[in-house]
């Protein structure tokens, strides 16, 4: 648990969250789409490997402590809002040309100010978040694939105190619904990349 208060805290400043239209030109676009918060604005701490509750049982030699254990892809919450390009704009949820649809995204990693280890490679992602005028609407977009963590850079944290500090800049794109128009707008996020509950993995060896 300190481990990762300290991780936090190390990753805390170096999280950031910024927005940014292409493109604002009126007579094209009407609204203006802004990542509002993403992961609830706190950094993301991904687990490289989900560690079970199976004990070593010395009756069951046969039996591994980290049968169960497992590793799944990680889900990053997303908050946007789309909001009139102008006052004299004139949308709500449900008229013409008030829905914006976003469609796709690209994760680009680099790793923190400070940190150490090797940054993920970037992949493109496919979605369909729609966001009505003057509205916040929170969609999930896949963050971290199975690729990342079987990595063999990322296999070797596991079990392991070793963590890797890194920021993730997701670009995404999307147009207003009727349109063909496509924006793109883009935030940050920290992601720790480590075995978060290594303390009890270790205990579980001490029983052997």
């Amino acid at each position: 648990m300190n481990r990762k208060l300290l991780a936090f805290a190390l990753v805390l400043g170096a999280f950031a969250v910024f927005v940014a239209s292409c493109d604002n030109d009126s007579e094209e676009n009407r609204a203006v789409v802004i990542v509002s918060s993403i992961n609830e604005n706190v950094p993301f701490f991904s687990d490289v490997i989900e560690q079970g509750d199976t004990l070593w049982d010395p009756n069951a030699p046969g039996v591994p402590w980290d049968v169960d254990d497992f590793v799944t892809e990680d889900y990053l919450p997303v908050t946007f809002y789309n909001r009139p390009y102008n006052d004299f704009t004139t949308t709500g949820p449900g008229k013409p040309l008030s829905d914006f649809l976003i469609t796709r995204y690209l994760v680009e990693w680099r790793i923190a100010q400070g940190g150490t280890g090797t940054a993920p490679l970037s992949f493109e992602g496919a979605t369909s978040i729609q966001v009505p005028s003057n509205t916040l609407v929170t969609g999930a977009i896949l963050l971290v694939p199975f690729t990342v963590k079987n990595d063999p850079a990322y296999i070797a944290l596991r079990y392991s105190p070793i963590e890797f500090l890194t920021i993730a800049h997701i670009t995404f794109w999307g147009h207003e619904v009727g349109t063909d128009y496509e924006q793109a707008f883009a935030a940050e996020v920290s992601v720790s990349f480590g075995d978060w509950i290594i303390e009890t993995k270790e205990k579980k060896q001490q029983q052997r």
